[in-house]
């Protein structure tokens, strides 16, 4: 049995759970970020101070069998017209009552699994402190919460120097400060919330342990990749783990986030906050096998996208394969990365 961890993120971490799914004698755990505050999850969070549910949801359903996921992405994804329910999905309001009906996150969650039939995975959400993101500019402006920073009020020119898992209670005492132009007790605050870290999983230490793989998904680096690692003990906990660790290539820069990052940026950041190289493999796309069309690419033109550029030539660790399907948009295909996985693992 191999045991695997992934890095959790929206829809493309999908295609990745269900190729790892093609695997003969894979047990699959995702961990499962704790930040997000956009869209219909920010009601929830802001009117009851429940931890947000919309990536647990995409989560379980890429574990949940194959013959029942496609209805069941439908089922829990159904938004509400009615006035008193606008906007929100079935799933948020069913993860909120099992949360109140079993008076622990935790468990509630291991229900769901259970009714979803899944057996021998688990999804690890990364803490079960509510948190916030807290980003520094690097014209040393700070930005609170992950909706401001995902879709920005600032200048999405300004590169993101850093950023930091906060517990709540500071991120609402930041923003009170930031509007009454407190600036003295802001930054005091700031370096009180930058100590403070929220606790981890406490569950995640024990199957870290005993994984062979972790693999980081592409994704929106520093809203939902990072966030799942910046909290009290998680980097260490990876850092020393013996997995091998895997790190897949974003096809895409984002705009407000990554601008202009080619291959090596990425990975630096990764390094910066590991304090070293952990990557034992870097899988990436072969540029030659890509198939673009002018109308593909100038439709990621217009939304601020550029292919991310590998600028590393030299390095062993470059594994080099066919893994994106080109239709309206460009994906990583399950059938391709199922088989680079495969010459991976096995």
């Amino acid at each position: 049995m191999k045991y695997i961890l992934t890095i959790w993120w929206w829809t493309w971490t999908f295609n990745l759970v269900s190729a790892l799914k093609k695997l003969d004698n894979v047990s699959i755990n995702t961990l499962v970020t704790m930040s997000d505050d956009g869209g219909s999850t920010w009601t929830l969070r802001d009117e009851y101070g429940i931890l947000p549910p919309w990536d647990l949801r995409r989560a379980l359903v890429a574990l949940a069998d194959e013959d029942k996921s496609q209805f069941l992405r439908e089922l829990f994804s159904y938004r509400y017209e009615d006035w008193f329910l606008a906007w929100q999905n079935l799933w948020n309001l069913i993860m909120f009552a099992a949360e109140k009906i079993t008076n622990d996150y935790w468990k509630a969650l291991s229900e769901l699994e259970h009714l979803f039939n899944i057996k021998k995975w688990k999804v690890y959400p990364s803490t079960f402190e509510t948190t916030r993101l807290l980003a520094q500019l690097e014209d040393n402006e700070y930005i609170i919460w992950e909706t401001n920073i995902d879709i920005p009020k600032h200048d999405g020119n300004i590169k993101i120097n850093d950023i930091w898992v906060i517990k709540e209670k500071y991120a609402k005492i930041l923003n009170i400060l930031k509007d009454l132009e407190k600036d003295d007790i802001f930054y005091s605050m700031i370096e009180k919330a930058k100590q403070d870290k929220p606790i981890e999983n406490i569950n995640l230490k024990k199957t870290v342990e005993k994984v062979d793989y972790i693999i980081f998904w592409p994704g929106d680096l520093y809203t939902s990749i990072l966030p799942n690692l910046l909290l009290w003990n998680t980097i260490d906990i990876i850092k020393n783990s013996k997995a091998k660790k895997i790190y897949i290539w974003n096809l895409f820069t984002k705009f407000w986030e990554t601008n202009i990052y080619k291959l090596s940026d990425f990975l630096n950041v990764f390094k910066k906050y590991f304090w070293e190289d952990i990557f034992d493999y870097i899988l990436i796309q072969d540029k030659s096998k890509l198939e673009l069309t002018d109308d593909l690419l100038e439709k990621y033109h217009n939304e601020w996208k550029n292919l991310v550029k590998n600028d590393i030539k030299q390095d062993k660790k470059l594994i080099k394969k066919d893994l994106v399907s080109s239709w309206e948009i460009l994906r990583h295909s399950i059938v391709k990365l199922e088989k680079a996985l495969k010459d991976i693992i096995y």
